[in-house]
């Protein structure tokens, strides 16, 4: 049988011709007596179309018809459009419910069986496929084929369905109009975003490797970002382990020196008697063991940056050939005859107070101003605690990463304990525990610290009252300071809430717990 539906797809091009074709090819097959397709016109199922091919051996075909009976014929089509499936019929169901209203079939009565297919195009009944026999029922291959042959004459419809109708000048006219509105409106709201995410990516200041929405880590960035096309010369003061070499290297990458090399040499590591060899060089024979020239630090950093950590472990002849370098901009290799020209920008760093050592004389004041020109002082880890959750998460990931282990976080208890800790060695002791913890934890979250012996007394109380008191007494300070600077704003892209990088129903709660003012909301 498909055979036979695929020679009909092929053979006939119009709605007619493929009526006559499908009768031709039904009559013999299966005696059928009359077949028709009925169209419904201009969307009213009170009008329609019919093509008719009837009368069982001629296969004569009868031209187009108009219905035009509402009752009997939205009777019919109403029941067969609520169906997926031959609807079929005995001569007394249709004279029982239609009479002899239906127009398609002059005598109706003489016909003992009906069965109509709805035909559906673009989602929609579009008519019926009907045939009527006037003594043979219809069998199973017989409707199965129809329903084939309803399926390519419903295809053929969606095809003939017209195109509509072009809109005129004055309609797209209108379109336009209408489409440049909603483009202004879309515009307007993107401005809006844009300048939002301006303001916020303002602030918070965040400079990659270092976590600090403190509002004393925040006041460093700020700094980094005041001079970061200048190329000043600079001092970082803090405690060893703050992340001395972090801001130096933080402010070489976003200054016009970026694309050179930064060199970097730690003054309190190398033995007096060599220093000078590493920061100026020398040449072959200069000196017992010189078997060949060398080149010093400050040519290697030639216009990019050199940083000279713990500068104030400097002896006093260095620092005098130091300051040399500041003022001459040149360096003389030891046991060379003429200077070398060096355009070096200049970033030291020290764990000393650089003021008790001018006054008690072991560091030159000259050099000190040549070196304080823009200082920058680095708070202890246990001056700004509200940032140790996220550098501890920063160094878990990166340890567990690197060790190819999977550690969700650190149990409430661990973190009390790091949050309680007076940290001695600052961040980079943090960093040290972290991975430390990290290769002796066997669970997928830290629940043990190992705190060195030396610390433990000062983790004897991390549970009481007056360690967790100064934890929220320092916590309750910085929302303060932070409530004051955003003048009392919680939310939005200003408020504090943005600030700290926490939600504002959260900073709510918080300032509800801690007791602060409603005046400082």
């Amino acid at each position: 049988m498909p055979e036979r539906k695929n020679d009909l797809e092929g053979e006939y091009f119009s709605l007619k011709q493929l009526l006559q074709g499908i009768f031709s090819k039904l009559q013999p097959l299966f005696s059928t007596d009359c077949a028709a397709i009925t169209l419904y016109q201009n969307d009213d199922e009170h009008i329609a179309r019919s093509y008719i091919a009837l009368r069982n051996c001629k296969g004569e075909f009868i031209a187009e018809q108009l219905i035009r009976d509402p009752v009997a014929f939205s009777s019919i089509t109403r029941e067969i459009s609520g169906f997926q499936f031959p609807v079929l019929r005995s001569a007394e169901d249709w004279m029982a419910e239609f009479g002899n209203n239906h127009h398609i079939i002059n005598h109706p009565e003489e016909y003992l069986y009906h069965c109509y297919i709805p035909l559906e195009a673009n989602n929609r009944i579009m008519g019926t496929f009907e045939i009527h026999n006037l003594d043979q029922q219809f069998s199973s291959e017989a409707l199965n084929y129809c329903c084939s042959i309803s399926d390519l004459v419903s295809g053929l419809l969606t095809a003939l369905q017209p195109l509509p109708a072009l809109p005129t000048g004055e309609e797209l006219l209108s379109t336009i109009r209408k489409q440049q509105a909603e483009l202004e409106k879309y515009k307007k709201e993107l401005d809006k975003h844009l300048q939002y995410f301006a303001e916020e990516s303002a602030e918070p200041y965040h400079y990659p490797d270092m976590a600090g929405n403190s509002r004393e880590m925040q006041q460093v960035f700020k700094l980094l970002d005041r001079m970061s096309s200048s190329d000043t010369t600079v001092l970082i003061l803090g405690e060893t382990g703050t992340g001395k070499e972090l801001i130096a290297r933080a402010i070489h990458q976003q200054s016009p020196r970026k694309d050179q090399p930064m060199i970097k040499i730690n003054c309190a590591a190398v033995p007096r008697n060599l220093i000078e060899s590493e920061l100026f060089g020398h040449e072959k024979g200069s000196f017992t063991g010189a078997m060949e020239r060398r080149i010093g630090k400050f040519e290697l950093a030639d216009r990019g940056t050199i940083f000279l950590d713990e500068v104030a472990e400097l002896s006093p002849d260095l620092q005098v050939k130091l300051l040399r370098v500041l003022q001459e901009k040149e360096i003389e290799r030891i046991g060379g005859k003429s200077t070398i020209a060096t355009d070096v920008r200049i970033i030291s760093a020290t764990n000393r107070n650089l003021f008790n050592e001018v006054e008690a004389g072991r560091f030159r004041t000259d050099l000190f101003y040549r070196l304080n020109v823009f200082p920058i002082e680095l708070p202890p880890l246990r001056n700004r605690r509200l940032d140790i959750p996220a550098l501890a998460a920063y160094f878990l990931e990166r340890f567990s990463s690197k060790s190819g282990r999977k550690i969700n976080g650190f149990s409430k208890k661990v973190m009390a304990c790091m949050m309680a800790y007076n940290w001695p060695g600052n961040v980079r002791e943090l960093e040290h525990l972290i991975e430390r913890q990290v290769i002796l934890t066997e669970q997928p979250v830290i629940t043990e610290l190992a705190i060195p012996e030396g610390g433990k007394g000062l983790l004897a109380q991390h549970v009481t009252g007056e360690i967790i008191k100064t934890v929220m007494e320092n916590e309750r300070d910085h929302i303060l300071a932070v409530l004051e600077r955003c003048n009392g704003k919680v939310s939005g892209p200003h408020g504090a809430a943005r600030l700290l990088g926490i939600p504002a129903t959260t900073l709510n709660s918080k300032i509800k717990k801690l007791g602060l003012s409603k005046k400082h909301k």
